[in-house]
C-alpha cells in the first residue's frame, strides 16, 4: 500500500522583516504588508499563519499612516485592531488565490466596521413615491416582455412551417434557398460581428471625465456623483477638453426637500437645488469640500452657469435604455439601494 502526504506550504509574517519607516518610501500600505511575506512561496497553496507580533506592527504602520489615534482603554480601539488583522487576513488570502484577475489592498477603512461604513458611506435616500413609480414602470416593463415573448414564440411557429413546406418544394428550389439563406445569415454574422466591436462606449476616453473623489466620513455620495455629472455634461456642451471640478460640499451645505447633508440624499433634490439656483453650480476652487456639512454658503463663492437642467428616469433593469441614455446624453446617476 502506498502512502501519498499532501504538504501545505505556511507562509508566516516576521516582525521583523522590514522597519516601520519603510511605509513611507512606498506607494500604499499594500507595499509594506507585502514586504513582509517572499514572494517566492505566493505560487503554493497554503496555510496563511500571522503572528501578534506581525499584526501589532503592521496596526502601528496603519495608525501612523492615516493618523489614527484611540484611547489605550478604548473599546474603540479594540475594534479597530480587529478590523485591521480582520482585513488584512482576508485581503492576503485572497491575493494567494491564483486563478483571480486582480489584487486587494488595505486601504484607509481597514479600522471600520461593516455598520460604520454603511452609515458613513452609503448615503442613498430613496422615496417612497419614487420606490411606488419604479415598481410600477418595472410592472410595465415586464408586461412588455411578456408580450414580446408571446409574439416571437407565434413567429417561430409560423417560421417551423414555413421550413417543413420548403421541404416540399422541388430540389433544385430548395438547394436554391438553402444557398441564399445560408448567404444572408453569413453577412447578418458578419454585422454583427462589426457591432459587437462598434458596441463599445467610454466618456473617459474622450477626456470629459474627472478624478476619482474621496467623500470622506460623509455619506455624501449624492451630492459627489450630481457633481461629477454636472461637469461631464458641461464639458461636452462646451467642447472643453479640460474638466472644471464642481462642488459637491455645495450640494450637501445647500440642497434640501430630500437630502440631508452627511445623512444622505439622492439626485432629484440635487438638481432641483441647482434649477432653483438659476442652473448654476459652484466650482470646488471656491466652494472646497470639508467632509462635513457646513452652513450653506452664498458669497465669495465662484459659480459657473450651466443652462437648463432637464432629467429622466430610466425604468429598472432596462440595460438597452440605459445604453441609449449614456451614449446620446452623457453619464447616468446610478445608486445602488441596499
Amino acid at each position: 500500500m502506498r502512502l501519498y502526504g499532501i504538504v501545505f506550504t505556511g507562509i508566516i509574517l516576521i516582525s521583523s522583516s522590514t522597519p516601520c519607516e519603510g511605509i513611507f518610501g512606498s506607494s500604499s500600505l499594500q507595499d509594506y504588508v507585502d514586504s513582509f511575506v517572499d514572494a517566492a512561496k505566493f505560487k503554493f497553496d497554503g496555510v496563511l499563519n500571522l503572528n501578534d507580533s506581525a499584526i501589532n506592527q503592521i496596526w502601528s504602520v496603519f495608525k501612523t499612516k492615516y493618523g489614527r489615534a484611540y484611547s489605550s482603554l478604548g473599546s474603540r480601539r479594540k475594534t479597530a485592531s480587529s478590523c485591521v488583522s480582520d482585513h488584512l487576513r482576508f485581503v492576503l488570502e485572497s491575493n494567494l488565490k491564483k486563478m483571480q484577475t486582480f489584487q486587494l489592498e488595505l486601504n484607509e477603512f481597514a479600522d471600520w466596521t461593516s455598520d460604520e461604513f454603511n452609515t458613513l458611506k452609503k448615503g442613498l435616500i430613496v422615496s417612497t413615491s419614487f420606490r411606488r413609480d419604479m415598481m410600477i414602470s418595472g410592472q410595465d416593463e415586464g408586461d412588455s416582455l411578456r408580450r414580446s415573448v408571446r409574439k416571437l414564440h407565434r413567429r417561430h411557429y409560423h417560421a417551423r412551417r414555413l421550413k417543413r413546406s420548403l421541404h416540399k418544394r422541388r430540389h433544385h428550389r430548395k438547394r436554391f434557398l438553402k444557398d441564399w439563406f445560408s448567404n444572408l445569415f453569413s453577412k447578418n454574422n458578419t454585422q454583427d460581428n462589426a457591432n459587437q466591436q462598434s458596441n463599445v462606449f467610454d466618456w473617459r476616453t474622450k477626456s470629459v471625465v474627472s478624478s476619482v473623489k474621496d467623500q470622506r466620513k460623509c455619506g455624501c455620495c449624492y451630492a459627489f456623483a450630481t457633481a461629477t455629472i454636472m461637469e461631464t455634461l458641461y464639458a461636452i456642451k462646451t467642447n472643453s477638453k479640460t474638466i472644471v471640478d464642481f462642488s459637491a460640499q455645495q450640494i450637501a451645505d445647500c440642497s434640501s426637500n430630500g437630502n440631508n447633508g452627511c445623512a444622505g440624499g439622492n439626485f432629484g433634490p440635487s438638481v432641483r437645488y441647482l434649477s432653483d439656483n438659476g442652473g448654476k453650480i459652484a466650482t470646488e476652487s471656491s466652494y472646497p469640500y470639508e467632509g462635513a456639512r457646513k452652513s450653506c454658503r452664498t458669497s465669495g463663492v465662484n459659480e459657473i452657469q450651466l443652462g437648463n437642467i432637464e432629467y429622466g428616469v430610466i425604468p429598472e433593469g432596462n440595460e438597452k435604455k440605459m445604453a441609449e441614455a449614456l451614449t446620446n446624453y452623457g453619464p447616468i446617476f446610478i445608486g445602488i439601494d441596499t
